[in-house]
């Protein structure tokens, strides 16, 4: 997922050696006081910019995957209530899936009593339309390409026909889900957003301003109102079936929030949360802030492998040994570890190897041999969230000793999706992916395969090697675990020798609460989850 670019969350299973989220420690100043202005019936969190998506279809990224789980359901989803967040569990599913034919088919009963906010209830033939709607290519889902493994959804795909021929509603109340092949973490995928129930009548009524304005779900909280860059509201839901049912009667977002303002709101206690991610401290008080949680994470250069000149592999490469990567950790008070693998340690499959290291005269030889002795001119991309734009300044600066010169383009979080997602638009950018859900095939196949390089999704290197994409179909239908795993770090260090992308670090988040709020913690994959907050 990528950060407020699903750039991806998360922490992982045991099973995969993945780490936990940590316990979350109240912020040493907890002399605060709660302010007269809190309100203990609205959890109010602030943003720098607006949120990218409401539609469950398009949102992949942390500022809206919370929203999303809020407001949708999914068959499948986390069990939360012993806090490590990696169980799986049936939300809208009466009960977990029978598992038949080798591992390739699933069959559902569903509930009888998930309703739409309009009241309508929600059958298979919901789930059907939903789940075709992610593989339909208009849809421009991010996570298209997870599934794919679906029977027929590959032809559906390529519009050789009408729907999905492995999705079929087995009367009202079931339904099948037939695989070309076993994949042992197909349950988590379907416990992504994208796996969420949606109302094909919604969708119909209000076609594109259905994501922004006019989204229907069947969650613990619903949608009350917006006003594009100013603010959001969510209302509990009364009706809602689940055992997740919401606490705090309303969630606020206000957006247009600068880092200083937030904080101090925050202290005061005139707001909860930050919501960006990672959360922008000031520099000044971030010794302050003690809640964190080491994640599944990369923070990241994208090349543009389609654009020149970063179709040239070995301008790719020069940027690899240009970066300094400790130098550009002390820009953000050290929160990660350098990184030079794309794996994270903390996931499965991490093997630890070093192709590119700091070089600055290696990089200035190969930019020669690529046909540029004295450098070239591009265009740097990032958002405006955090300490990105902190970040992106010190790549350029880094690149230019090398003779790239690169003009820093820092953009709002939409506007930046809409450039960098978009293909012969950004050539290089700065971008993160945190993961979906605790497997290595998270960190490939959303964002470095062929079927992921395709407009509308975080395959932003545009990046697409066949025989890279047959290791990781081999690996992904394994069912022998170790050995799984223990194939991983080869197909890695495939993929850092085409260099599409630069790995610089592995994050840690902060969190900043206030002090009226409680219950509070960071999920493994939504990261924030409102409808377990409570507000004194």
């Amino acid at each position: 997922m990528a950060t407020s670019t699903r750039r991806a969350v998360g922490s992982a299973l045991a099973a995969f050696a993945l780490l936990g989220a940590m316990a979350l420690q109240g912020a040493p100043r907890d002399t605060r006081a709660a302010s007269a202005h809190s309100d203990p019936n609205t959890l109010i969190i602030d943003y720098q910019s607006d949120l990218s998506h409401l539609d469950s279809a398009l949102c992949y990224d942390t500022s809206c995957y919370p929203y999303t789980h809020a407001m949708y359901d999914q068959l499948i989803g986390y069990d939360t209530s012993h806090g490590d967040g990696d169980t799986l569990v049936p939300d809208a599913a009466a009960a977990m899936p029978t598992v038949t034919n080798a591992g390739k088919t699933y069959v559902f009963k569903l509930r009888h009593d998930v309703h739409f906010w309009n009241g309508r209830l929600a059958t298979s033939a919901d789930w059907v339309y939903s789940f075709n709607r992610i593989i339909n290519p208009k849809t421009q889902a991010g996570a298209q390409a997870f599934w794919l493994d679906i029977v027929g959804a590959q032809a559906y795909a390529n519009g050789k026909a009408k729907t999905t021929s492995g999705i079929k509603a087995l009367g009202q109340w079931g339904l099948e889900i037939d695989l070309n092949s076993p994949y042992t973490g197909f349950l988590n995928v379907l416990a992504m957003p994208f796996g969420s129930v949606v109302d094909q009548n919604q969708i119909a009524k209000y076609g594109k301003s259905y994501d922004a304005l006019h989204p229907m779900g069947t969650g613990p909280y619903m949608f009350q109102s917006r006003t594009l860059g100013v603010k959001l509201t969510l209302v509990k839901n009364p009706n809602y079936f689940g055992a997740n049912k919401a606490h705090i009667n309303t969630i606020e977002a206000d957006f247009g929030v600068s880092t200083e303002t937030s904080y101090l709101r925050i202290v005061k206690g005139d707001a909860d949360l930050d919501g960006d991610f990672p959360t922008p401290i000031p520099p000044s008080e971030f010794l302050n802030v003690l809640n964190e949680q080491v994640q599944v994470a990369d923070q990241y250069i994208a090349m543009n492998t389609q654009m020149k000149p970063f179709n040239n592999l070995l301008v790719r490469q020069a940027v690899e040994y240009a970066v300094n990567k400790p130098a550009l950790l002390r820009l953000v008070n050290g929160r990660g570890s350098v990184t030079n693998n794309f794996i994270p340690p903390n996931m499965g499959g991490y093997g630890a190897f070093n192709l590119y290291p700091y070089n600055p005269a290696k990089a200035k030889q190969l930019l020669a041999q690529a046909g540029f002795p004295h450098g070239f001119s591009t265009t740097f991309y990032t958002d405006n969230l955090g300490d990105d734009p902190r970040l992106s300044e010190g790549i350029v600066q880094q690149l230019s000793q090398i003779g790239i010169q690169a003009t820093l383009r820092v953009l709002a979080e939409a506007t930046w999706q809409g450039i960098v997602m978009a293909p012969g638009k950004a050539p290089i950018s700065w971008t993160a992916w945190y993961q979906d859900f605790p497997d290595p095939n998270d960190f490939f196949e959303p964002i470095l395969s062929c079927a992921s390089a395709v407009p509308g999704t975080f395959n932003l290197p545009f990046y697409c090697n066949h025989k890279v994409d047959a290791l990781a179909a081999q690996l992904k239908h394994m069912t022998d675990r170790q050995a799984r795993l223990a194939g991983y770090p080869a197909l890695d260090k495939m993929v850092m020798q085409d260099a599409p992308v630069d790995p610089i670090f592995n994050s840690v988040y902060y969190a900043l609460p206030s002090t009226a709020l409680h219950n509070f913690y960071l999920h493994n994959v939504w990261t924030l989850i409102f409808a377990d907050y409570t507000k004194s």
